[in-house]
């Protein structure tokens, strides 16, 4: 009896996300009763509302030591999995549950099967196990995940049934115009713009005109940029609009809206990342470095871990060092909030305390970084460990860092001081090899070698 309330206690602290409370009487139960199928089960609710899947997958495969092997223990690893983004190992715990029952449980396991296809961009998989869920139940969220597949694959009429049917729901209608434009279905999206009309022509003119911006197609975004213009007070479109200026060589237009956006610190139509960015970029153009101008961008940065970076950026760019450690220091900014923003700050702070010759930082905070994002960082650890002088540190980054014509020099070097005649030569026959197509820097290694290595340096 003591047993069953405990179990309904944690049971309710979960149900209430009091996380603190549920893992302390987790790990009170486990004292009391051992690990059964219910302490697995409540310490991977747990884990998982946490993120913490590493330990989730951990914990799963130590419960099928144990003997508990059932559609949970394996669904809860493909959410694992798919929390850190491999969806191929996702899906094959997915696929260990007993999918052939006519079970509603396993709608979830389901559709998280299309949604790792999905992820894979493998649409025509993805749209299978979607289908299957809709027969069950059309909730929005599959609908228009069925939706965008069957865009992405050409389907667009089928891709439009399916959109048709969440006309309802207002907050999708933003996003279902966004979809259509970026695949091009430019008329398509007027047609659902004028059936709900909770688009305004201003709003959709935007979204076309970032769309062909962004793809580079300058000149049939210009008519959407002005005509956006006309109702959306954006120093963002009109940065873009000042960069078309700039390439078409009308320099006076572009100057004009530069110096306008530098005028304005008031965000009104802006996303805070893309008003500093148009900010900062505009400041770049007209040659200004002025702290002051960045001081009155900083009310915009504090919520917005991206934004927050572009202003750290711009200061290492100007060797505004100053300002670079008051921005670490003193200004307040949010946590990255995806894996873009992530990668964008760590790669700038690792640019800054490389800049600033702080190698074991550098080392520190790479050793510390997530598993799943290190590849990003790879070249600053190995620039650092070269100037730590530890050069069995880098040539032990090897096989990491390899293929890559500016990281092959520093290990290069690093072969040259150690006299490693074996490594250099590994890495000459795989630099002969390498597609310079594919591969950044062949060329550049090779200058290096003609202007740094003997000729008589022992190839074998």
């Amino acid at each position: 009896m003591m047993q069953e309330k405990m179990q309904d206690l944690i049971i309710e602290q979960i149900e209430n996300d009091d996380l603190e409370n549920a893992e302390h009487s987790i790990q009170e139960y486990c004292f009391e009763y051992g690990k059964d199928e219910f302490y697995y089960m409540a310490s991977s609710d747990v884990l998982l509302a946490n993120e913490e899947y590493d330990y989730v997958i951990e914990l799963m495969n130590d419960a099928l030591e144990d003997g508990i092997e059932n559609d949970i223990v394996y669904e809860r690893l493909g959410d694992a999995y798919f929390g850190l983004q491999d969806f191929e190992n996702a899906i094959q715990n997915f696929k260990q549950c007993h999918l052939e029952l006519d079970d509603p449980n396993l709608m979830h396991t389901i559709y998280m099967i299309g949604l790792s296809y999905f992820h894979l961009q493998d649409y025509d998989h993805a749209i299978s196990y979607f289908e299957d869920v809709l027969l069950e139940n059309e909730t929005p969220e599959v609908l228009y995940n069925c939706a965008v597949s069957y865009l992405c694959i050409g389907k667009v009429s089928r891709a439009m049934d399916y959109f048709e049917k969440l006309l309802d729901n207002d907050y999708l209608i933003e996003p279902i115009c966004q979809e259509l434009i970026f695949t091009n279905c430019f008329d398509e999206a007027d047609q659902i713009a004028q059936k709900t009309n909770m688009i305004s022509s201003a709003s959709l003119s935007r979204i076309k005109a970032d769309y062909l911006f962004t793809n580079n197609r300058l000149d049939e975004a210009l008519p959407y940029i002005l005509e956006a213009l006309k109702e959306i007070n954006s120093d963002a479109l009109k940065y873009n609009l000042a960069s078309i200026y700039e390439k078409n060589n009308d320099f006076d237009n572009a100057n004009i809206l530069f110096h306008e956006i530098i005028e304005n610190y008031e965000l009104k139509d802006d996303e805070p990342f893309d008003f500093v960015l148009a900010h900062t970029e505009a400041l770049k153009h007209l040659k200004i470095s002025n702290i002051q101008y960045l001081r009155c961008l900083e009310p915009y940065v504090q919520d917005n871990c991206g934004a927050f970076t572009l202003l750290l950026k711009f200061a290492l760019d100007h060797d505004l060092d100053d300002y670079q450690d008051y921005l670490l220091n003193d200004v307040n900014h949010a946590e990255p909030e995806s894996d873009s923003e992530y990668i964008f700050y760590m790669m700038i702070l690792l640019d800054i305390h490389l800049k600033h010759k702080r190698y074991e930082m550098v080392v520190d905070i790479f050793d510390h970084i997530p598993k799943e994002y290190q590849t990003y960082f790879l070249t600053h650890k190995l620039k650092a460990l070269y100037q730590l002088e530890d050069y069995e540190g880098v040539i032990g980054m090897y096989d990491d860092v390899m293929p890559d014509g500016y990281n092959a020099i520093i290990i290069l070097k690093a072969c040259l001081k150690l006299e490693r005649y074996s490594v250099s030569n590994r890495l000459f026959n795989d630099m002969l090899q390498v597609d310079p197509e594919k591969v950044e820097g062949k060329k550049i290694f090779w200058e290096y070698v003609v202007d740094h290595v003997d000729s008589s340096f022992n190839l074998e």
